[in-house]
């Protein structure tokens, strides 16, 4: 059996070698994911140690099915009862490549009812509690060998649980996690975000340099699972918090608004890390220009005009004389004003990472 890992696009490498340093090998790579293979502790471990995966899906069986009768029995011959209680809600999806069976919202329907029927034999009796979040299925069939996962994470990897509060479109925190890992940046080196905003990339960059698992506060869904073993659970946890570090990090956050600055103080001591990052109120361009990395999410251009994004993205890169750095932009003109050596563009959803080396 195999677990499923799930990424954001341009992040498939970075994840691919934070599972090989965690030990794993990962397979059959493709732009979104790969996978592994997995025992119970394996599920445990790696929800609450991957930085950069999205979800994580546990393979519970696989087989050979050419029609919907076999798709069904097959499901249905699926021990349940260990990954549903009767009263959660299930969410299936799908992906079909190049097999007999061909229609996605078809094979939903089926393996949707050859559960409910395993577990309560009538649908409509079924009574799902709103106040737990649905388990999601996932059916994959290709060339006709059918695996059948479930989602062991529940809500995204991204949800660390520290942000008490955000503003608006927030960076997802494994994203700011890909951010730092692809700067290759040496974590005794001095970090500087000149936009924070809620604090997210200086928060990650002091959980990595400390050692902090991302999992903090917040429940999975494999803890929902008929097997779980809470003791060994919190066994695990406890081995992860003796492992941090208590050192001495120049990680330096500013924003020009205080209310931000404010909120990113929450968030830091939400996340055990207020006393490992240095908070300024500060307007970006009174920046003192000293050597160090900046990795930072500036303004893309829906609250400013063209004209302020020029002059903004100039300054900011004249900020790189420090050394290198990281940021997302969609801005286009960017392309001008920088040197490179990693660019990914994602053009579904409009937004470029970029790995800088300026000239100084």
């Amino acid at each position: 059996m195999k677990l499923l890992i799930t990424c954001f696009e341009w992040t498939a490498q970075i994840l691919a070698n934070e599972l090989k340093i965690l030990g794993y090998k990962p397979f059959d790579n493709f732009s979104t994911g790969m996978y592994v293979e997995w025992n119970e502790e394996d599920i445990r471990k790696l929800n609450l140690n991957s930085r950069i995966a999205n979800k994580i899906f546990c393979e519970v069986d696989k087989l050979t099915v050419n029609n919907f009768d076999q798709l069904f029995d097959f499901v249905y011959g699926i021990n349940w009862e260990k990954y549903i209680a009767k009263w959660y809600k299930i969410e299936v999806d799908a992906n079909i490549f190049n097999s007999t069976i061909d229609s996605k919202k078809s094979t939903q329907s089926i393996v949707n009812k050859a559960i409910l029927k395993k577990l309560v034999w009538d649908d409509k009796q079924r009574f799902s509690d709103p106040k737990f979040r649905p388990v999601n299925i996932l059916a994959q069939i290709i060339e006709n060998n059918c695996s059948i996962f479930v989602n062991t994470s529940g809500d995204s990897l991204h949800n660390r649980g520290y942000r008490v509060q955000t503003w608006d479109a927030p960076l997802k925190e494994n994203l700011a996690a890909s951010l730092l890992r692809l700067c290759n940046r040496h974590y005794k080196t001095p970090l500087l975000d000149p936009m924070c905003g809620s604090g997210t990339i200086c928060i990650e960059s002091a959980m990595i340099a400390r050692n902090i698992a991302p999992w903090l506060k917040r429940h999975f869904a494999f803890e929902s699972f008929a097997d779980f073993n809470n003791d060994e659970f919190e066994n695990m946890k406890k081995e992860l918090k003796s492992k941090m570090f208590q050192w001495n990090y120049e990680i330096v956050w500013q924003d020009i608004d205080p209310k931000m600055i404010e909120i990113a103080e929450m968030n830091a001591k939400s996340a055990w890390v207020a006393d490992t990052v240095k908070f300024e109120c500060k307007d970006l361009f009174k920046t003192k220009q000293r050597n160090g990395f900046i990795v930072t999410n500036p303004p893309y251009g829906k609250r400013l005009k063209n004209y302020n994004l020029d002059w903004l993205y100039e300054n900011l890169i004249n900020l790189y004389k420090w050394n290198l750095g990281c940021f997302i932009t969609s801005y286009e003109n960017a392309d001008k004003m920088i040197w490179y050596d990693f660019k990914i563009k994602n053009l579904n959803n409009n937004w470029e990472a970029v790995k800088l080396y300026l000239k100084k």
